[in-house]
């Protein structure tokens, strides 16, 4: 077994030297610790750097170098070294003195004790240094991943990690930029196949200017989380889009919002609906109707996404809450259909007795057309996440018969 330590980095002269020596002793150490490794091999990674940082990286004994002509980005260089890496194990450091090599030991610990996939250097306790705007971020970040169904809080932007070559490849492509590690650990943490921990480890004030721009490159690790939750877990996505347009259309009917009357607590009383609400249900109708979509199109995104990973360990929208509600669909599709019928009946009478809708009713067809159209969407759902299942089912079936037990 293999542990291949990459260290990625650019224009850091005062740091480099120092950094891959204590790489190097930190090798040694785990090469003869109680982790059973054969080699531990260290890889610096220069992206492209414009200062004496290669030259002295390429003196320090041990350390495999390799370069990019190009600066082509801080994840290029992750991978870069990874492409090079012999290790059945893949480590990476920042080379900016900020983290210390040595805590390797204590991350391979726990990735052997608790047999994980991927093992996080925690920073953010009492003891770090590091600057508080960067821990609000992190830990805001490690919130956002929260609501769309991670486990556990961690430390998303960790520069420091150990990860299984076969959980890497699980994981690619990522991104190349500053954005490739909050993107890892969504994936990780979002792929219920993959299992992951972290251990604290010292952070230090790094050595020289930071690469880090804190709006920027914070709006972007923002941005590849919610792409990790639109391929790992859609359902949560579009399901908090959807209760969100649910409560505003109930706010829109149970409160006065600036009208004249709560729509709800005058229908109770009056028992009729007046001028000003027509507007106001066409609101509820719309609000309603897209949360309903909304809702329907992340369970079918949540078993596309269980159909392209068939080969997980857990499912994704098999036999849980996910396959529960779809299920559901037709039923609800029907109830959808059949209200938007009761909605138009009055709108209908009408027009079959005098050739025209009274104008008493004529907010009634939107209402009720909305109704009729989100019931035959999602009965239309259903059916493809039907197809999707079917489709699943199929090649399964296929990869059995071809590949029967021994």
């Amino acid at each position: 077994m293999i542990l291949s330590i990459v260290v990625p980095f650019y224009n850091e002269e005062a740091a480099i030297a120092g950094v891959l020596g204590r790489c190097c002793a930190a090798a040694d150490a785990l090469a003869k610790g109680p982790h059973g490794f054969l080699e531990v091999e260290v890889i610096a990674v220069d992206d492209g750097s414009s200062d004496g940082s290669a030259a002295l990286a390429g003196k320090v004994p041990g350390v495999r170098l390799v370069r990019h002509v190009d600066n082509r980005g801080y994840g290029a260089a992750i991978m870069s070294g990874f492409a090079a890496a012999r290790g059945d194990w893949l480590a990476f450091l920042d080379g900016d003195g900020t983290c210390d090599p040595a805590s390797f030991a204590a991350l391979m610990s726990k990735a052997a004790a608790d047999e994980l996939d991927v093992v996080l250097g925690a920073r953010l306790h009492g003891g770090s240094r590091m600057p508080g705007y960067r821990a609000f971020g992190n830990r805001l970040f490690g919130t956002l991943l929260g609501l769309f169904g991670a486990r556990g809080s961690f430390d998303v932007a960790s520069g420091i990690r150990v990860l299984r070559r076969t959980a890497y490849e699980r994981m690619v492509p990522l991104p190349e930029g500053m954005s490739f590690t909050p993107a890892m650990s969504a994936r990780a943490l979002l792929d219920p196949a993959l299992r992951l921990g972290e251990v604290p480890v010292p952070y230090d004030e790094r050595v020289g200017d930071s690469k880090l721009a804190p709006l920027r490159d914070g709006l972007r690790f923002a941005r590849v989380i919610l792409e990790a939750a639109l391929v790992y877990r859609p359902g949560r996505l579009f399901g908090w889009a959807a209760a969100g347009l649910f409560l505003l259309a109930a706010a829109l009917f149970v409160l006065r919002l600036g009208g004249p009357a709560a729509p709800l607590g005058h229908l109770l009383r009056e028992g009729r609906a007046e001028a000003w609400m027509h507007f106001r249900f066409i609101l509820i109708a719309v609000c309603a109707s897209s949360a309903a979509f909304l809702a329907a199109l992340g369970l079918l995104a949540q078993v596309l996404v269980g159909v392209v990973h068939r080969d997980r360990g857990g499912e994704l929208a098999g036999p849980g809450a996910a396959g529960a509600l779809v299920r559901w669909l037709p039923l609800g599709g029907a109830l959808s259909f059949a209200a938007g019928v009761l909605v138009n009946a009055p709108a209908l009478a009408s027009y079959a007795r005098t050739g025209q809708i009274s104008g008493d009713y004529w907010t009634l067809p939107i209402v009720g057309g909305v109704l009729t159209g989100v019931g035959i969407q999602l009965v239309g759902f259903w059916a493809a996440a039907r197809i999707a299942g079917l489709l699943r089912a199929r090649e399964r079936s296929r990869v059995k018969c071809y590949n029967p037990p021994e």
